[in-house]
């Protein structure tokens, strides 16, 4: 008998109704096989939704990628949004190489100007004192002296290594002494004049005037004998005096005094 057929609802009514209609025993016979039938076909149906179960995916299984459970990765520069960055860098190399050049050029300007020739110096006038005065008087003797430049209307002294003691500013008049080499001859503390009725400290002898006789030299600004000065000491560096002495501020006057010795070399060069 085909078990397909035997097993098939209508098939199973039928025998059950011939097999009740027989004996007690085939009907227990029948609801014992009918049971197994029943199982095995309820059996058979689970299998088969476990198996469509397992095949069919699960939403809670396999978690959906959304902004939510998945992060975010940072999205790659792309060559259009890297290169502002390397523009920059660009830029900023050239800003460094302009601040060299900059540099450069600063150096450059600096060496030129120490190389520049100073400026030729301005002789002195009645109203003006000179300007661009040297470091270094204009004579071209060495060793130790005492230069006036009655252009300048300044006086130097200068040691044996011909460097400078001191510089200082005076007040004199261009037409005496007249240029050349001289020798301090004699010096006094205080001394003074009593035709013009003035007095003067630290006096340093090194010529004499037109007559032969009056002696020259550097001394303090003279006073009168009511102790006013003839002229103020911001005056010094103008050829404004009336005689042939060079007048000096007294501190000057007093260092070059106790400096000089009779015997050293005075130069005064020519007017302008």
């Amino acid at each position: 008998m085909d078990f397909p057929s035997l097993f098939s609802r209508g098939s199973v009514s039928s025998h059950l109704s011939r097999l009740l209609r027989k004996t007690p025993v085939a009907i227990v016979a029948l609801l014992s096989v009918s049971l197994l039938i029943g199982g095995a076909l309820g059996l058979a149906r689970d299998t088969s939704t476990s198996s469509a179960a397992a095949i069919e995916p699960s939403s809670e299984a396999t978690p959906e990628s959304s902004p939510e459970s998945t992060p975010e990765s940072s999205p790659e520069p792309s060559p259009s949004e890297s290169a502002p960055a390397q523009a920059d860098t660009t830029q900023t190399d050239t800003t460094q190489t302009d601040t060299t050049q900059t540099d450069t050029g600063q150096t450059a300007i600096q060496v030129a100007s120490t190389r520049q020739k100073p400026k030729a110096p301005k002789p002195a006038t009645r109203e003006r004192k000179a300007k661009n005065i040297p470091a270094m008087p204009l004579d071209k003797n060495t060793g130790r002296r005492i230069v006036y430049d009655k252009a300048l209307m300044t006086v130097w002294v200068m040691d044996e290594n011909n460097e400078i003691v001191y510089r200082f500013p005076v007040v004199g008049r261009w037409d005496r002494p007249v240029a050349g080499e001289y020798k301090v001859f004699s010096q006094s503390p205080r001394s003074g004049n009593p035709n013009s009725k003035v007095t003067f400290d630290h006096m340093t002898r090194f010529a004499f005037g037109m007559d032969g006789k009056t002696a020259i030299g550097f001394h303090s600004i003279p006073k009168y004998y009511d102790g006013a000065m003839m002229h103020a000491e911001d005056q010094l560096g103008l050829p404004i005096a009336t005689g042939g002495c060079v007048r000096m501020a007294a501190p000057d006057a007093k260092k070059l005094y106790k400096w000089a010795d009779v015997g050293d070399t005075v130069i005064v060069l020519e007017s302008p």
